[in-house]
């Protein structure tokens, strides 16, 4: 009949195959062919080597932010090592204000004999909010070494208007 001569070919078939080294290596785990042939003992060095995804290291932030004792206003401290103050240029909003620095490496190197002169221009923006209508003179920055504070009004407070 036809079904036995399909399962006499499949017979034949899962021999073969079971003699050939498998092509995919996920698959030389299994330790027996459906047919019940087992195929050959795996690649120990393949089983014992596990690839380790690279740690990421975590960064400090840049930016730590404090509240003063009455609630009034917020500091924003910046520590920005090895960045001069005239990259670092603030602009101010009446909703927000944006910081911005930059950081430039130069490195030189000789390949073939001649000098390879390579520069990194780094530039980073960090977005602060403010209250609506908080006025300029109300905002206060100044630079300590590698630290640049700024002081503005916390959000949380209420604005009353003098009459």
């Amino acid at each position: 009949s036809l079904d036995q001569l399909w399962d006499q070919i499949r017979r034949r078939k899962e021999r073969q195959e079971a003699k050939r080294p498998t092509k995919v290596k996920s698959l030389e785990t299994a330790t027996a062919a459906p047919s019940g042939v087992s195929r050959s003992p795996p690649d120990q060095s393949a089983m014992q080597r596990k690839v380790t995804p690279p740690q990421l290291k975590r960064k400090k932030s840049i930016v730590s932010y404090r509240e003063s004792h009455d609630g009034r206003t917020k500091t924003a401290i910046f520590d920005l090592p090895g960045v001069k103050k005239h990259h670092i240029h603030i602009n101010f909003r009446s909703d927000y204000m944006t910081v911005e620095w930059t950081t430039v490496t130069i490195t030189e190197t000789e390949e073939d004999g001649r000098l390879v002169r390579e520069r990194k221009e780094k530039i980073y923006t960090r977005t602060i909010p403010v209250p609506q209508g908080t006025k300029f003179e109300e905002v206060r920055a100044a630079m300590d070494n590698s630290r640049l504070i700024l002081t503005y009004p916390n959000m949380r407070t209420v604005r009353v208007d003098r009459r």
